[in-house]
């Protein structure tokens, strides 16, 4: 037989529970309404990674244009400036850092 204590722990589980999967629910709802927003997001995080490398002397000067072509498809388009020597240097240091990561994914 539970005590009173396991009963009421267990229909506080069972709330916090029934709280939670609402919760997710609605936050569900309101990303969907805001994916059209993506691109502006995307170039916001592409500009502040970009302005840190310029900063550094790292690429001389940047652009980046994001477009949504349906629903949850982007093109990212960064067009870089850089001499010979930074082109190298990201081909060879940043680039394949980064793309480390997607390695998984592209594999054969």
């Amino acid at each position: 037989m539970l005590s009173d204590f396991e009963g009421f722990e267990m229909a506080n589980e069972s709330v916090s529970v029934s709280i939670l999967e609402s919760t997710i629910r609605v936050l569900l709802r309101i990303v969907f309404v805001f994916e059209p927003l993506a691109p502006a997001a995307i170039v916001v995080a592409v500009n502040r990674q970009m302005r840190k490398y310029k900063a550094i002397g790292v690429i001389g000067n940047y652009k980046t244009k994001a477009k949504r072509l349906g629903k949850y498809h982007y093109r990212v388009e960064v067009d870089l400036d850089v001499t010979g020597m930074q082109a190298i240097h990201l081909l060879t240091n940043l680039f394949p850092n980064r793309l480390n990561r997607f390695r998984r994914w592209f594999h054969d």
